[in-house]
């Protein structure tokens, strides 16, 4: 008993320090697209509904940009701005989220549209929430605010075209905002 429990011991050792042989792999269908590895468009899997993508990823993580800044204003001046390495961090990485994100808008299936309006509203929350991160990495206040400002327009611009139904062009112009600091030199 004790010499095929060793057996089978050393049996399972090698077993486990063999070489393996690679899983079958299927082979998608499509081309690969240069700069994708083996990836092909094929490969994308957009099941996620535009409304859980905006709630789950787009939102939540722009929330995690505007909880940190501004100010909110009543018998005294509370600053919402983080006050240490680890919430400017939080911001900072909010931002690179918001950034990122965008790229799932524009997965095959996404955009609502065939011309580019969609892209260019997706590209414009982009510069927003790179700015955003940029602010939070330099620790600029002003900077920081005006930056979600930028990204909020850019969000109001997109839903107005394609969430109330205005078919117009999302407005691109940097608005200052009511009671804050002025915009900085762009």
């Amino acid at each position: 008993m004790i010499r095929s429990s060793t057996a089978l011991a050393a049996a399972l050792f090698l077993a486990a320090c063999s070489p393996q042989s690679a899983p079958a792999t299927s082979t998608p269908s499509g081309a690969a697209v240069e700069g994708m590895g083996g990836a092909t468009m094929a490969d994308f899997r957009t099941d996620v509904s535009m409304a859980d993508l905006m709630a789950h990823v787009i939102d939540y993580n722009s929330f995690g940009v505007w909880h940190r800044q501004g100010w909110i204003i009543g018998e005294t001046v509370q600053e919402l701005f983080p006050t240490d390495d680890e919430g400017w961090h939080a911001a900072e990485s909010a931002a690179f989220s918001v950034a990122e994100a965008t790229n799932l808008l524009l997965l095959p299936g996404r955009p609502l549209d065939d011309d580019r309006t969609w892209v260019d509203a997706t590209h414009m929350l982009y510069d927003a929430a790179m700015k955003a991160q940029a602010a939070a990495l330099a620790r600029d206040k002003v900077a920081f605010f005006y930056a979600g400002s930028d990204m909020y327009q850019a969000c109001v611009a997109c839903h107005n075209r394609y969430v109330a139904g205005d078919m117009g062009q999302p407005d691109t112009t940097l608005k200052p905002m009511p009671g804050g600091p002025p915009p900085p030199n762009q």
